[in-house]
C-alpha cells in the first residue's frame, strides 16, 4: 500500500510539473503582474517602469514548476547551473556602484526567476517536455497573432487586461504606428509592453516551432500548421519591426526553400509595405536612429567614468535622468538600445565577461553539434539584441532569451535532442 501511494505521489507530481511547464511556455506573452512603487522606483517624481518591483504571474508559475521539480528529488544539471550563478554573480558585484540599489535588485530578481527557468530547461531530457514546449508554443503563437491582427484592423487594443494587455489607441501619445502614404496605423503589440519585442516573441516562437517540427514534434493535420504559420507571418508583419523583418525573411525562406516560386510570390505581394517601412528610416522617420546614437554616446561616457564595475545594475536611466536630454518632444528615459553596451555601461567589465560567457557557452556548444536553426536563432537574438534593450530589460524579454539559452544548453547535452 505504502508503495502504491508513493507511486501515485511521483505520478501526480510529474503530471504537475509537465502541466506547470506548459503554461510556463504557454503564458511567456503575458504582463500580467501586481507593480509596487517604493520610492526608489521614481525619478523626479515620475513612476519608471523598469525600476517597479513586480510580481508576474509567470513568475509564479516558475516558482511552483521549481518547487515541484526538487520535490521530486531531482537535481538542476551542474554544468547550467554553475554557467548562471557565475552570470549572476559578476552582475552582483556591480551593486558597489549603484546610486539606486532597489532598481539593482529589482533586476537581480527578475534575472534569478527567468534564469532558473532556463536552467530547468537545461537539466530536462528532451523526450519528456518536447510536446509542451510544442504545444504551448503553437497556442501562444496562434493566439498572439489574433489579436495583433485585430489590434491593427481595429487601431486600438482589445480589453484583454486578465493577460496584461494594456489600454491604447492611435490617439494615445507616443504610440508605435506605421505611416502608408499619410494614412496612420497602429502597429500590433499584442499583449506586449512594445511591437518590437512582439516581433522577437514571434522570430524566436516559429523558428522553434519549425526545430520542433524536423524532431518530428508535430500537429496531425499540416493544415493548421500551415495556418499558424500564416498567422504568426502576419503578426510579425504587423508589428513593421525592421529588424525583425529582416531576420523572419531568412526564416520564411527556410520554411519554403523548396517552394522558391511561392516564397518569391509572397514576397512581392509585401514589397510595397516593406518598401515603405525600411524606406521611412531614411526619410521622416529617423528620431528612433537618432535617439540609439545619442543613447550610445551616453553610454559610452559613463563607461569611461566607472569601466570596471560600472555604473550599477538597472541604473543606466537612474544616470540618463542627470545628463543631457535625448532628442525627442518628450523627455526620453529609456535604457541604451544595445544590450552589449547596456550590461558594460550597468556592470563593467567584470559584468561583461559573466554575460558574454552565458551567452558564448551555448552558441559553441550549438556550433560543435551544428545545430544550424537553433543557431540561428541565436543569431537572431544578437542581431536584435544590437539595435534594443529588451532581452535584459523586458519580463518577455527576458523569458525567451532564457527560453532559447535553455534549449541550447538541453540541444547539446541530451543526445535524443539531435
Amino acid at each position: 500500500m505504502n508503495s502504491l501511494n508513493r507511486y501515485y505521489s511521483t505520478f501526480t507530481a510529474k503530471t504537475l510539473e509537465q502541466l506547470l511547464f506548459f503554461f510556463c511556455v504557454l503564458f511567456i506573452p503575458t504582463q500580467i503582474g501586481k507593480h509596487f512603487w517604493p520610492d526608489f522606483a521614481s525619478i523626479f517624481s515620475i513612476e519608471t517602469d523598469y525600476f517597479s518591483p513586480v510580481i508576474y504571474g509567470w513568475d509564479i508559475l516558475v516558482v511552483l514548476l521549481i518547487i515541484v521539480f526538487f520535490y521530486q528529488g531531482k537535481k538542476l544539471r551542474a554544468t547550467s547551473l554553475f554557467l548562471f550563478l557565475f552570470f549572476l554573480l559578476t552582475q552582483l558585484f556591480s551593486l558597489a556602484h549603484s546610486s539606486n540599489f532597489g532598481a539593482s535588485l529589482v533586476r537581480l530578481e527578475q534575472y534569478f526567476i527567468v534564469g532558473l527557468f532556463g536552467v530547468y530547461i537545461a537539466s530536462q531530457k528532451f523526450q519528456t517536455i518536447k510536446k509542451q514546449l510544442y504545444f504551448g508554443l503553437v497556442i501562444s503563437v496562434f493566439f498572439s497573432g489574433i489579436i495583433a491582427i485585430l489590434q491593427v484592423m481595429q487601431g486600438r487594443t482589445l480589453g484583454l487586461w486578465f493577460l496584461g494587455e494594456r489600454t491604447f489607441s492611435l490617439d494615445t501619445i507616443s504610440i508605435a504606428t506605421f505611416d502608408w502614404y499619410g494614412q496612420v496605423f497602429l502597429r500590433a503589440y499584442a499583449t506586449f509592453p512594445h511591437p518590437n519585442v512582439l516581433a522577437a516573441f514571434f522570430l524566436i516562437s516559429i523558428g522553434l516551432i519549425i526545430w520542433l517540427h524536423e524532431q518530428k514534434v508535430r500537429l496531425k493535420h499540416v493544415e493548421f500548421e500551415w495556418l499558424l504559420f500564416i498567422v504568426g507571418s502576419l503578426g510579425i508583419l504587423l508589428t513593421f519591426s525592421r529588424v525583425a523583418l529582416v531576420f523572419f525573411g531568412f526564416v520564411f525562406g527556410y520554411l519554403l526553400k523548396n517552394r522558391i516560386k511561392l516564397f518569391g510570390l509572397i514576397f512581392l505581394l509585401f514589397l510595397p509595405f516593406l518598401y515603405v517601412r525600411f524606406n521611412s528610416a531614411f526619410n521622416f522617420d529617423q528620431l528612433s536612429f537618432i535617439r540609439r546614437e545619442e543613447l550610445a554616446i551616453q553610454s559610452l561616457e559613463m563607461i569611461e567614468k566607472s569601466p570596471i564595475l560600472g555604473v550599477g545594475l538597472n541604473n543606466f536611466i537612474q544616470e540618463l535622468a542627470y545628463a543631457t536630454p535625448v532628442s525627442g518632444e518628450i523627455r526620453f528615459m529609456q535604457p541604451v538600445h544595445n544590450i552589449f553596451l547596456l550590461n558594460l555601461v550597468e556592470t563593467g567589465i567584470v559584468g561583461s565577461v559573466g554575460f558574454c560567457l552565458l551567452l558564448l557557452v551555448p552558441i559553441y556548444k550549438l556550433i560543435k553539434k551544428q545545430s544550424k536553426l537553433v543557431l540561428f536563432l541565436w543569431i537572431s537574438i544578437l542581431g536584435l539584441g544590437f539595435f534594443d534593450h529588451y532581452f535584459l530589460t523586458i519580463a518577455q524579454g527576458q523569458r525567451l532569451l532564457f527560453l532559447v539559452w535553455g534549449i541550447s544548453m538541453l540541444e547539446y547535452d541530451d543526445e535524443r535532442s539531435a
